[in-house]
């Protein structure tokens, strides 16, 4: 019976630490709604004139020297920072955009499909469409998308119902670095 006991207090520790932390055990990654979802057409999605693939160059002519820029020894990548928008880079290109709320500047970075920070749920979905996957990412409901023939993916994280941060990023960048 102490044994039984033991393990239930156990359990219910490790239950409350999991609840207390924040730590969701059930959370979903991105790829886990890859085969799920069907794809969409975003080869068009850029920021001012940068798209996934675009180089360190292409960057620094579209938006001028970075704020700052964090070399990352592994995987080896480059991050560029500006105010409200920052790119990352391996290889000297562009894997990933992110488009976050923290400036007032990162407003006036729109996707191909005139989506900003602050706009609602249903002004993404209703220009984005109905094939879209949801998730819980760094306690923002998310939706995104896949165009899976063009290896990009798109991800609209909401506070409050409105667009808190964009992530545009090369489908499995993560994984193959």
């Amino acid at each position: 019976m102490k044994s039984h006991l033991k393990v239930t207090a156990l359990i219910s520790t490790i239950i409350m630490f999991i609840f207390l932390t924040g730590c969701d055990a059930f959370a979903k990654e991105t790829m886990d709604f890859y085969k799920s979802t069907n794809s969409i057409d975003l080869s068009g999605e850029k920021i001012n004139s940068i798209s996934i693939n675009s180089n360190e160059n292409d960057v620094i002519t579209a938006f001028g020297e970075p704020n700052n820029v964090e070399e990352i020894e592994n995987p080896k990548s480059k991050y560029l920072s500006y105010d409200g928008v920052e790119f990352d880079l391996i290889d000297d290109k562009v894997m990933q955009i992110f488009i976050k709320r923290e400036s007032e500047n990162s407003k006036k970075y729109k996707t191909a499909k005139e989506i900003k920070i602050g706009n609602t749920k249903e002004i993404v979905i209703k220009r984005y469409g109905q094939n879209y996957y949801e998730r819980v990412e760094g306690g923002l409901e998310t939706v995104g998308y896949f165009d899976k023939d063009n290896m990009i993916n798109i991800e609209f994280g909401f506070h409050e119902n409105q667009v808190a941060a964009i992530i545009i990023q090369k489908i499995g960048w993560r994984e193959a670095h």
